[in-house]
């Protein structure tokens, strides 16, 4: 595989053919997570006036049932209409990181589709109960980090309280930091699926697991490698131009491990053959 800083300089050369296009995913993105949530304030303030929800306090109580049926369905909205545009975005990067120009138009391609649409779901559902080793564990400390901050609140003992937080948020940092590194597994079963989504599930994390095993440091590299330079996003423009980079090496570390991957197949499957053909070779001499 090759260096890290060879992969920026190879996406920096392909930025120059898609600066358009990536800023366009960046507005996209942010624009539809904009309208969802003004979409949910809206909704949240319909129910407080019509007296459904509790008019007093603050709007993001979710202790509420009405407020957190809209929350959770404003999310699951998001999700529903995100998720085959984000395979697309991932299907456009990854063709341009590999030197192909393709239409702006296929950002949009899953959306053609109700079967394509339907295997998105299919493998993220998988994803989604592979990875519950950390998320189970993760949902159970920040729910009991939740609780402790309500009784540091409403008790007088703040002391007892605050250091069991305090040890309730480094566990959870910790399981944070063990997630990240168990995820990397699946990191590449994405970008498989739009290689080949006629592929199960299983099939393309199996993959995934099996070609990014030892791999966790660089992809790790690979996404921290332009870190510097998010501080500036706090200014928001610089925002338009670091995020889509960044996204475009990491895109570039996983088609590297992709394309090793399939040398490693093809180099193992040309020895196979040389050895099939050797034994007949001994088989016809013996004879």
């Amino acid at each position: 595989m090759r260096p890290v800083k060879k992969l920026k300089q190879n996406v920096k050369r392909r930025m120059r053919f898609c600066w358009g296009e990536n800023a366009a995913i960046f507005f996209i993105t942010a624009g539809g997570v904009s309208a969802v949530v003004l979409a949910w304030i809206m909704a949240v303030d319909f129910l407080r006036t019509a007296g459904i929800a509790e008019a007093s306090g603050r709007r993001i109580d979710l202790t509420d049932g009405a407020t957190l049926a809209v929350t959770a369905a404003a999310l699951l909205i998001l999700y529903i209409i995100a998720e085959p545009f984000r395979y697309g975005v991932k299907w456009y990067r990854l063709q341009q990181v590999r030197g192909n120009s393709v239409h702006a138009r296929s950002l949009f391609s899953s959306y053609g589709s109700w079967k394509r649409a339907g295997q998105i779901f299919r493998l993220e559902a998988y994803l989604f109960l592979r990875r519950l080793y950390f998320t189970a564990p993760l949902a159970i400390l920040l729910a009991l980090g939740l609780y402790l901050v309500h009784k540091i609140q409403s008790s007088g003992i703040g002391a007892a309280y605050g250091a069991a937080a305090v040890t309730v948020l480094l566990l959870t940092a910790g399981v944070i930091c063990a997630a990240a590194v168990f995820n990397c597994r699946f990191t590449a079963a994405a970008y498989l699926f739009v290689l080949a989504p006629e592929a199960s599930p299983k099939e393309l994390v199996e993959k995934s697991v099996r070609i990014s095993a030892g791999k966790t440091d660089y992809l790790a590299e690979a996404a921290l490698s332009s870190a510097k330079w998010l501080p500036a996003c706090i200014f928001i423009f610089p925002a338009v131009f670091t995020v889509p980079y960044m996204q475009m090496v990491f895109t570039a570390a996983v088609n590297e491990i992709i394309l090793s991957a399939e040398v490693g197949e093809d180099d193992d499957s040309t020895a196979g053959k040389k050895t099939e053909r050797d034994g007949k070779r001994v088989r016809v001499v013996a004879d």
